[in-house]
């Protein structure tokens, strides 16, 4: 999965978008302040939801979510 530091909101999520396998399921983030909505979508997702992914409505930063999710994330590439 793509470390998110050194990246702005919309290369990070255009980044995660072409990593995962069902890039379908995942619809492009246009607004930064939608970040939390479009985060949650990996929360619930198949494949993802197991996995125990901080909720992103626990955050007010979408770079401390990300640092926290990435990892979990990437065992699904």
């Amino acid at each position: 999965m793509i470390d998110p530091r050194h990246m702005t909101l919309k290369e990070w999520a255009d980044a995660v978008i072409l990593s995962v396998q069902d890039t379908w399921s995942f619809g492009r983030l246009d607004r930064d302040e939608d970040w939390q909505a479009w985060a949650k979508t990996f929360v619930g997702a198949a494949g993802y939801s197991q996995l125990n992914i901080p909720n992103p409505y626990a955050f007010d930063d979408w770079r401390t979510w990300a640092m926290r999710a990435y990892p979990m994330l990437e065992v699904n590439v």
